[in-house]
């Protein structure tokens, strides 16, 4: 469900004394279409008064999606607007609109260009409307073997997938959130991102924390330029957050700044239609109880059940066909109806107000749906600024990927004969035999990073002289399993050209290269460009394993390329 706000602009010209109202006769239409004053009527429209005043009426408008199954938990189609009855805390409401999504009603995309090994793009297309499909595998809160199911099956789905639907790909983990794959309809793309070799897997973190609450709150904003569904699948064990309306106080909960923080993200998702779907993929499990008689996993999953009844959507466990889960979330997640009302109160009175749907005449029907909302504001998130803000949030991983500025980047090694050591941090000189030896050096590997885009993406401004100058900021920022910084490269590049090599300048691709010593292992690479001029940002996040030389480097594209 979704709280609209719906706005009316009244243009009022207001004289310099208080009139009655001016008094005209209507003549009766017997269509009923037109109705107009007969002095109205014969006369020409008067002109807009461009400096009258403008009055905003604003009201609210809430938003269900609902599921219709029958007793096999086939979809159900062909259902009209007068089929349906909605009330608000008991009261019946008038449907203001309404809508039928069937699967087939989804676009396909076109692909997305194939990229050499090792490039990236930051050009990934948003959809502009729904419903569209999130997946989330939570390797904070499950074991690896839970991940590489979850990933075994999600690749098998995708080989069968319709065609049109709308998928997105992120991983959690204890360095925050990872987008492997924005939206797409490729097959291919999709499973070139389930097909990866992250490793940053396990309960590293308590159940409950704060980098969950984070990274949905991320997700919310990455997907909040959407109209219409989407449809969250959360693979991971039990629930590891109470997200509800009321943020798990009821569940006894007692840190208050998590709980207000949870019942925001509840608001946002009811904001902006996102019905998580939680599948546990540990499938059939032996019960464990506690000393007091309860049983762990009954517990996690009465929490799934919750919070996707409170999200409209439905909780997948106790399975081994996860593949099926997958598909059937996907699938009813996708056909469904979409009714709205004006509620009747309109002020944020901070309550929960109780939402019921039903289909007249057909209580056999099964109905999914998110049984009500907050009338409270939602709680806007802290978006960077344009410009450096916006860079360094999204470098830093807690903000979506910019795309203001599109570009290509191509990472890779540099060649084997530049391999260096770190120099060793000076030691005092021992002061008996017994001190130990101090540590080797860690083994850096210097890369690569080429950065390709259209020279048009670049901004210029005019100096007095009648040159055109340029000032663009090219940043890499790497971080390692635990978020901890372990390279930085910040390099600004200046431009000064004249009329004629500006015209020779945008006429082809603009490339740029850095080189930064990493450490081994799996890495978090960011990078971004900053143009100073017109303060767009574009950043990609790129996942890179480095590991010695064993032969040769990797087979490098000649440059990065550009769309």
């Amino acid at each position: 469900m979704r709280l609209h706000t719906i706005a009316a602009s009244l243009i009022l010209a207001l004289p310099t004394f208080l009139a009655a109202p001016a008094q005209s006769s209507v003549q009766p239409d017997p269509t009923g279409v037109n109705q107009f004053p007969a002095s109205q009527s014969q006369q020409p429209s008067p002109s807009p008064d461009t400096n009258a005043p403008t009055i905003h009426v604003t009201t609210r408008e809430v938003i269900v999606d609902v599921e219709v199954t029958d007793a096999a938990g086939n979809p159900v189609h062909g259902l009209k607007r007068s089929d349906f009855a909605i009330e608000e805390n008991g009261k019946p409401q008038s449907i203001r609109s309404f809508r039928e999504f069937i699967s087939a009603s989804q676009t396909i995309q076109p692909a997305p260009p194939k990229l050499p090994n090792y490039v990236y793009t930051n050009s990934q297309s948003v959809p502009t409307t729904g419903p569209v499909n999130i997946l989330l595998f939570d390797a904070l809160h499950s074991k690896p073997q839970d991940i590489v199911s979850s990933l075994q099956f999600t690749a098998e789905y995708l080989h069968t997938m319709p065609q049109g639907t709308s998928v997105c790909i992120f991983w959690l983990s204890a360095s925050g959130l990872h987008m492997l794959q924005g939206f797409t309809t490729d097959r291919d793309t999709l499973l070139r991102a389930v097909h990866n070799n992250r490793v940053d897997i396990g309960l590293i973190q308590p159940v409950g924390n704060y980098s969950a609450i984070d990274a949905l709150n991320q997700i919310a904003a990455y997907v909040s330029g959407i109209k219409g569904r989407k449809n969250l699948l959360w693979f991971t064990r039990g629930m590891p957050v109470y997200l509800m309306r009321d943020g798990g106080y009821g569940w006894g909960a007692s840190d208050m700044s998590k709980i207000h923080r949870l019942m925001d993200v509840y608001d946002r998702f009811t904001a902006e239609q996102i019905a998580v779907y939680p599948i546990d993929a540990q499938g059939l499990a032996m019960p464990s109880f506690s000393p007091r008689g309860f049983s762990q996993q009954s517990m996690q999953k009465f929490a799934a059940d919750e919070t996707a009844e409170e999200t409209g959507g439905e909780a997948f466990y106790n399975s081994n066909d996860l593949k099926a889960s997958i598909a059937k979330a996907i699938d009813h997640g996708s056909q469904f109806y979409t009714l709205s009302y004006i509620p009747p109160n309109q002020k944020y009175d901070g309550h929960y107000h109780h939402t019921k749907v039903e289909v007249i005449d057909h209580p056999e029907l099964h109905l999914v749906y998110r049984k009500g909302y907050n009338a409270e504001r939602v709680p806007a998130l802290d978006s960077p600024a344009p410009g450096p803000a916006l860079m360094k949030a999204s470098m830093e991983g807690n903000a979506p990927a910019a795309t203001q500025i599109l570009f290509d980047a191509g990472v890779w090694p540099s060649p084997p004969a530049t391999i260096t050591a770190s120099p060793a941090q000076p030691q005092p000189p021992p002061q008996s035999q017994s001190k130990k030896s101090p540590l080797p050096a860690p083994i850096l590997i210097p890369y690569e990073i080429h950065y390709g885009f259209p020279a048009s993406e670049i901004a210029f401004t005019e100096d007095a002289d009648g040159t055109l100058s340029a000032s663009v900021e090219f940043d890499v920022a790497t971080y390692d399993d635990f978020r901890k910084l372990v390279g930085h490269l910040s390099q600004t590049v200046t431009m000064r050209l004249s009329v004629d090599k500006y015209d020779e300048f945008v006429a082809k691709p603009f490339h740029y290269t850095q080189k930064l010593d990493l450490p081994l292992g799996q890495l978090s690479l960011h990078v971004g460009i900053l143009d100073n001029v017109n303060s767009k940002v574009g950043t990609l996040e790129i996942p890179l394993i480095v590991r010695p030389y064993r032969t040769s480097p990797p087979r490098r594209a000649a440059a990065a390329p550009t769309r």
